[in-house]
């Protein structure tokens, strides 16, 4: 998740999946290893298992949003960057349909990736639980575990940031999916105010869930992040504000 394509690099990792360009910044490998890193006692096989998790998920979501922008004729190409990933494509026409199923496609393929993931633990004998009174990094639980403690972690993971983060991306926040498809659904319902309100939603959305994850789970960088997308749409409001209300926040 990212506003804009960042540029190229010398350093860049390109190749195609699907006949789809994917090109990986550098500054994804670093953000990722900074994300996972949790102290100077933290084990290089569970970093390693932390950036291919955060990998396979972020791609897989691109490239739901790139398939079907393919399937509505648009060649898309992917980008992989320091805050998430980005599917471009330009669009012959636009319309509310095309842009809310796009959107939809994203967190869309994560379930459908994850649902294959949670068939194979179950056909092996295990049984996955939700236990949301924990921290969020254990939110999902499966039991009895394997006898590799790295295919614990590497299966925890994966069903953390796809069910996790595939509903947090559904949120009426932008630049989330879920706050282009709130933006599209306003907008249709009231064209003349719906971008406003769609930004206001934003706002106090991201604002309740900034305090929810710092008072609730603790977690303030995760709670740092979605007080600053709630003060990005407060200023992207501002701005529509100041030039008369119309036109698309991003």
């Amino acid at each position: 998740m990212i506003l804009s394509e960042p540029p190229q690099t010398q350093y860049d990792l390109r190749f195609r999946i699907f006949g789809i360009p994917v090109r990986i910044h550098p500054y994804f490998w670093l953000a990722t290893l900074m994300l996972g890193y949790q102290g100077s006692g933290t084990p290089p096989i569970n970093m390693l298992i932390w950036v291919g998790v955060v990998f396979v998920s972020i791609l897989i979501h691109e490239l739901g949003h790139a398939l079907v922008a393919w399937l509505y004729g648009w060649p898309p190409w992917i980008t992989l960057y320091a805050f998430g990933g980005l599917a471009s494509y330009r669009p012959t026409y636009r319309t509310a349909r095309s842009e809310i199923l796009i959107s939809l496609a994203g967190p869309g393929a994560g379930f459908l990736f994850i649902a294959l993931i949670m068939a194979l633990v179950h056909a092996s004998g295990h049984y996955v639980t939700i236990d949301t009174g924990g921290m969020l990094t254990q939110w999902v639980k499966y039991s009895p575990p394997f006898d590799s403690a790295n295919v614990n972690i590497m299966i925890r993971q994966l069903l953390f940031l796809n069910i996790f983060w595939g509903l947090v991306n559904l949120l009426p926040i932008f630049p989330l999916d879920g706050g282009h498809i709130a933006q599209e659904l306003m907008t249709q319902a009231n064209p003349r105010d719906g971008l406003q309100k769609s930004l206001w939603l934003s706002v106090f959305t991201a604002a309740a869930v900034a305090i929810l994850l710092g008072v609730r789970f603790n977690d303030i960088y995760v709670a740092v992040f979605f007080g600053y997308l709630a003060y990005t749409s407060f200023s992207t409001l501002q701005q529509l504000q100041g030039r008369g209300g119309h036109g698309r926040p991003w």
